[in-house]
């Protein structure tokens, strides 16, 4: 693989500033150097050790500067400063060196938005002059917005005119207006949504991350949790039953995630995870049913675990005996539909709230109301989309990267 490149991270302000924006190149400053590539943030303000990635501040780029915020104020009534001639070199001087030996700088916001007309025009002209790779990250756009005044030439007009660039905006909807707005063909223009940090947002250990990235679960369709350890009376062999099922009739990448050891206080444990596994093997659910005591032979801590119920999308038990049923009302807690073979105990704790099953229906019923929940309820088809669809880890690998790596997209 040939060697990484030098990423420019580009903006009026990096955290520690809190905005949007900023949370946006945060997790791409993280999830790209994650990825093996070298991270260079520029902006006005920065906090210089947070990322563990190089940062140049030019307190300039911020539009509130001292020194700035006068110039921005008049550029904004339509009166260009004398000294803006100046200001402009200046910034584009201090860009140059700070993005001196970056390959591709991605632009946040500043060719579209007016917070530092100064700036834009800097970018700009290094933009024209400097072969990088340049991608506009288009969060928002003045053109858009229908109250903006427009006063003739630069800096101002550079708002409203596509640069040479590679285009990227956040939604659908906004590459249309943008493309009609320019009048550029819409596929001119990349769609990189926003995402979610779910480990960062659900705040997982570092065991739980790598063990989701290990078993690739944020790819998957249904994922079912059986927080329990591994005993016969946990009749985890239904749990397969169900999860080859539920496979086989819809075509989904189901998964069942295991998440206890065997029990510690018979040998007869470790030979019925032995049979677990052969079945496993025999129905073709190598890549389906995890046992996570194949990773961590203790099992996983408790704050592990928790993490397992903010990821999956149901709790399934199949056992054949319980004293109480915990796994209930951790899933009540979590917001997670239970579905499980009737059990006194389960009754009582969650009565007519979960999806209990005589045992002698079997594994088909289960896997039906499993997969007829999944597909009717808004809330479960939402948690899918979103895991699957806008994780920024994923957003990452599969749309950016490419915009990063493609040797057939044109640098401007």
């Amino acid at each position: 693989m040939r060697q990484r490149s030098l990423i420019g991270l580009v903006h009026y302000t990096a955290p520690p500033v809190v905005g949007g924006v900023e949370s946006v190149l945060a997790r791409q400053a993280r999830l790209l150097t994650q990825a093996g590539y070298a991270i260079r943030i520029v902006a006005g303000v920065v906090d210089q050790t947070l990322f563990g990635v190089e940062a140049v501040a030019i307190p300039l780029m911020y539009g509130g500067h001292p020194q700035i915020a006068p110039l921005q104020a008049a550029l904004r009534e339509g009166q260009r400063p004398a000294d803006f001639p100046r200001w402009r070199q200046r910034l584009r001087t201090a860009l140059s060196e700070a993005l001196r030996g970056v390959e591709v700088a991605i632009l946040h916001n500043v060719c579209t938005m007016d917070k530092n007309l100064a700036l834009t025009a800097a970018l700009y002209d290094l933009v024209r002059q400097e072969p990088r790779r340049w991608i506009g990250w288009h969060h928002d756009a003045v053109i858009l917005r229908s109250e903006a005044p427009r006063f003739p030439g630069e800096p101002w007009d550079l708002l409203f005119r596509p640069w040479p660039v590679v285009h990227v905006t956040v939604s659908e909807a906004r590459r249309q207006a943008l493309a009609a707005a320019w009048g550029i063909p819409m596929e001119q223009i990349h769609v990189i949504p926003n995402g979610v940090d779910l480990e960062a947002f659900f705040r997982w250990t570092p065991l739980t991350r790598s063990l989701v990235e290990q078993l690739g679960l944020m790819e998957a369709d249904v994922i079912l949790l059986a927080p329990v350890r591994i005993t016969r009376r946990k009749n985890l062999q239904a749990a397969l039953a169900v999860l080859r099922i539920l496979r086989e009739r819809t075509g989904w990448d189901a998964r069942l995630v295991v998440t206890g050891p065997p029990g510690p206080h018979s040998p007869a444990n470790r030979a019925y995870l032995e049979e677990l596994r052969h079945l496993r093997t025999a129905w073709g659910l190598e890549g389906a049913a995890h046992f996570l005591c194949e990773f961590v032979a203790e099992g996983l801590p408790e704050e592990a675990v928790a993490d397992f119920y903010t990821l999956a999308d149901a709790v399934l038990l199949t056992s054949q005996e319980e004293g109480f049923g915990l796994p209930v009302l951790e899933a009540g807690l979590a917001r997670l539909p239970v579905f499980a073979y009737s059990l006194p105990p389960l009754e009582e704790l969650g009565g007519a709230d979960v999806f209990l099953f005589p045992e002698t229906e079997g594994p088909e019923d289960l896997a039906a109301a499993i997969a007829r929940f999944m597909e009717t309820d808004p809330v479960a088809r939402l948690r899918r989309r979103v895991r699957q669809q806008f994780a920024w880890s994923t957003l990452i690998q599969a749309r950016l990267i490419p915009l990063i790596e493609d040797d057939h997209l044109p640098v401007p």
